[in-house]
């Protein structure tokens, strides 16, 4: 039997601004099986960053449940939150997210020496992540030195660095050339193939959604359209 990885139950997530309360999210039920690469399009304002915040436990519901790895988020610690993104997720974001006074090596042992991992370990498996995305010899260069490419590749790395089950990507090659881009897209689809990891992907780009085996379109913060696509480019 396949795990369920996320399931969402009735969530909307609501802000206030200027006075006027807005719906990000209006009552979204949806669940991410394991080994899926879900792909969430929509128009900017549609909800699909919140949607990602809020499976990811970045952010709160204001009504409803989400179920992470099994677990009722609502019922976590601040700390216990914590440790269930630091150790069974990863993030890869538009603007990378790297630490500019730290080499891609640093930046990539980072997540393993928060969690107390030995740096000498640590710095090994950090070659070993940036073996996977190509970029063995810009370990020691520091984001001002990287071209957008690698720079995403880096924060690929990093997310990858402590083989999470889970990788939420929020439009990863929105800062990119086609080129660049398409290499990005190329190595979450060999992850997904390779590791068995389950993929959560927003963009507003069809040509990145095509690299899913599932689409999801939102449109008003709600979910419009669920299908399954085949296995992807």
């Amino acid at each position: 039997m396949t795990r369920e990885m996320i399931r969402l139950d009735q969530v909307v997530k609501e802000f206030r601004r200027g006075g006027a309360t807005v719906r990000a999210v209006d009552g979204v039920s949806l669940s991410v099986a394991q080994g899926e690469f879900v792909a969430v399009m929509g128009k900017s304002g549609s909800g699909k960053s919140t949607l990602l915040h809020l499976m990811s436990g970045l952010q709160q519901p204001s009504s409803g449940k989400v179920h992470l790895l099994g677990r009722d988020l609502s019922r976590l610690s601040d700390d216990e939150l914590t440790l269930l993104r630091r150790e069974q997720v990863g993030f890869v974001f538009q603007f990378f997210n790297l630490l500019p006074t730290l080499t891609a090596l640093e930046n990539v042992a980072l997540p393993l020496l928060l969690a107390r991992v030995k740096r000498s370990a640590a710095e090994a498996r950090a070659r070993e992540a940036l073996a996977t995305v190509g970029l063995s010899d810009r370990e020691g260069h520091k984001p001002e030195e990287l071209s957008g490419g690698q720079m995403q590749r880096v924060a690929l790395a990093r997310a990858l660095v402590t083989d999470p089950p889970l990788l939420f990507a929020d439009e990863p090659t929105g800062n990119l050339d086609s080129h660049s881009g398409e290499e990005v897209l190329l190595l979450l689809k060999q992850m997904q193939a390779e590791r068995g990891q389950t993929i959560v992907m927003v963009t507003h780009d069809p040509k990145a959604a095509a690299y899913g085996d599932r689409l999801i379109r939102m449109q008003d913060g709600r979910v419009i359209d669920d299908q399954v696509t085949g296995e992807g480019a």
